[in-house]
């Protein structure tokens, strides 16, 4: 039911940026409940004296169809002709009826809730602009008034009707600024629900590595310190994995640049195979570079997983000739893992553990690849970093 109402409301919404669509779908929706709101007043002008009330009667007839005529404007993507024509059909509606059956009634209360949404139907609404509009409600409320009292106007409604009438008209004002609102406040939080979806997909992507999935450098820095400022406070043990594919280059120049996209693909499956717990991290850390976080992680787990990510890309058995004849890709790994955090070490301690394992992956390229080497952070080091 609900969505068949929305529905209603919805021509001309699609296809538009998020703040035009909610004034779009608020225009709309302002046209129909004009529509509505005038129909109680039309079954009391038909059945309780039709004779009297036939020319506000016909009257209302036209209103109406102004109202229901913003709805294909905004479909043929005429959004201000669309507002213009609500804002004009409700003003003149609200005076001509008053002058009908007089200001008793209570329907030029309705100025009230033109106005409380007449901001929101614009999208770049100047000031002088909206000043000049609401000052042009005032003076019509005003005018209505004090000229159309009970005397002077055309089709007086008698007692108790008119008081009747007149409950009817507050009830109504209030209950369709309150409803419009409601709705708006409703498209409100959508588009920033959508907002937010949208940042976070922005935020993942400039935390991601595009080609891999994996995360980038920025993750990379962002998880250090945090894992960092943990260990300070836990000494619970931290481990960074440093790992290169071996003769990349050449199996580049080989399998062009393609193949080595697939390459790196199946290394990355391959290294997120022998993560096992969520707080651990996998980087792209560039080009044929790969890097691991490993949180609460002493040297003998990251020696064991160090090894296990290098088992796991050699049973890949990813051809290389570029190594030699029937040789395989394979990586060659750096390690290092700290237990504690001194205090006068600062977070500038982190980029030593870093070097420690990038120290660690060169000697392993340089001692013949393909195998892992352990460095331990170094015990103290000046507070500038270098070590002592």
């Amino acid at each position: 039911m609900i969505d068949t109402i929305k529905k209603l409301w919805s021509p001309g919404v699609d296809e538009n940026p998020l703040r035009l669509r909610r004034q779009i779908a608020l225009c709309n929706q302002v046209g129909l409940f004009g529509t509505v709101a005038t129909l109680p007043y039309q079954l009391f002008y038909y059945f309780y004296d039709f004779a009297t009330y036939w020319g506000v009667f016909l009257v209302n007839l036209l209103f109406m169809a102004g109202y229901l005529l913003v709805l294909p404007l905004n479909h043929r993507r005429l959004h201000s002709v669309a507002s213009n024509v609500l804002l004009i059909n409700g003003g003149a509606q609200l005076f001509v009826v008053t002058a009908f059956i007089g200001t008793e009634a209570g329907v030029n209360l309705f100025y009230f809730t033109l106005a409380s949404i007449l901001v929101f139907l614009y999208q770049h609404l100047r000031v002088q602009t909206y000043a000049f509009v609401m000052a042009l409600f005032g003076a019509q409320y005003a005018l209505s008034h004090f000229l159309f009292t009970r005397e002077a106007v055309i089709s007086p409604v008698p007692s108790p009707w008119v008081d009747i009438m007149y409950a009817g008209s507050v009830v109504g004002v209030l209950m369709l600024s309150g409803a419009l609102l409601y709705l708006f406040r409703q498209q409100i939080d959508h588009a920033e629900d959508e907002l937010t979806l949208s940042n976070q997909y922005l935020e993942t992507l400039s935390n991601t590595d595009p080609l891999t999935g994996l995360a980038n450098r920025r993750a990379l820095d962002a998880a250090l310190e945090r894992e960092w400022s943990r260990l300070s406070r836990l000494s619970s043990g931290l481990a960074v994995i440093m790992c290169d594919v071996d003769h990349f280059k050449g199996f580049n120049d080989r399998y062009g640049h393609d193949g080595g996209d697939r390459c790196l693909q199946r290394i990355t499956t391959a290294l997120e195979g022998v993560l096992s717990r969520p707080a651990d991290l996998a980087v792209r850390y560039g080009g044929e570079e790969f890097a691991l976080v490993l949180p609460g992680t002493e040297e003998a787990g990251a020696r064991l997983l160090a090894e296990r990510l290098r088992e796991a890309v050699e049973r890949l058995q990813i051809p290389n000739e570029a190594a030699g004849e029937g040789a395989c890709v394979t990586v060659s790994v750096g390690v290092s893992s700290i237990n504690h955090v001194f205090p006068e070490v600062g977070f500038h301690g982190v980029d030593h553990l870093i070097k420690r394992a990038d120290e660690a992956l060169y000697q392993a390229k340089a001692s013949g690849r393909n195998r892992v080497v352990y460095l331990a952070y170094s015990d103290r080091f000046d507070v500038d970093g270098s070590e002592q």
